[in-house]
C-alpha cells in the first residue's frame, strides 16, 4: 500500500505547511470573527479591497477571455490572485515547472513572505514584480503592518523561513 506519510518529501511539505497554518491560528480567528459579524469572506479577491485598481476590476465576467498587458508589456491574469484577509496576498503558481513569476502587487507596502523582502514601500500605487516561485514556495505576499510582522517572526521562529 502506498501512503502519504511514507514518503519523506510529502511529509516534509506538510511539516511545513502545518507551521504555516498554525502560525496563522490568531489571524484566522479574526478573519472569522470577520466573517460571523460583517459577512466578510475569509478568501478574497482583491477588488474587495483595491476597488479601484483598474487591474482588478478588468476580470470580470465579459473580459475574463481577453489577455491585458500592463505597462511593462507583460501579459497577465489578475484573476488568479486571491486575498487571505486583507493582509495576504497570494498568486498561485498553476503552471507545472514554473520557478518564476511576474506579480502585480495592489498598493501599499508589501513583504515578500519567504524571503522577507520589501518589494512595495508604503506608498507604492500598485507595481509588478517578479519572485522566484519554487515548488512549495509560492508567491505570498504580505502587508508591511505590526501585526503581520508578529506571523513572520513566528514563521522564523519554526525555521519555516530564513532571511536569505
Amino acid at each position: 500500500t502506498l501512503c502519504a506519510y511514507h514518503d519523506d518529501k510529502v511529509m516534509r511539505s506538510l511539516a511545513l505547511w502545518s507551521n504555516v497554518y498554525v502560525a496563522l491560528a490568531e489571524y484566522r480567528l479574526q478573519l472569522l470573527n470577520e466573517a460571523s459579524f460583517r459577512g466578510y469572506p475569509v478568501v478574497r479577491h482583491p477588488v474587495l479591497h483595491f476597488p479601484n485598481d483598474e487591474r482588478f476590476n478588468c476580470c470580470n465576467g465579459s473580459d475574463r477571455k481577453k489577455t491585458k498587458k500592463d505597462k511593462d508589456g507583460w501579459s497577465s491574469s489578475y484573476s488568479d490572485s486571491f486575498m487571505l484577509g486583507d493582509l495576504l496576498y497570494v498568486a498561485p503558481v498553476l503552471k507545472s515547472g514554473v520557478r518564476k513569476k511576474k506579480v502585480y502587487l495592489p498598493e501599499g507596502g508589501w513583504i515578500h513572505l519567504w524571503t522577507e523582502e520589501q518589494v512595495a514601500g508604503p506608498h507604492s500605487i500598485g507595481k509588478t514584480v517578479e519572485v522566484m516561485a519554487p515548488l512549495g514556495e509560492p508567491p505570498v505576499f504580505v502587508r508591511d503592518v505590526d501585526t503581520m510582522h508578529r506571523f513572520v517572526e513566528d514563521l522564523r521562529h519554526r525555521h519555516i523561513i530564513r532571511r536569505r
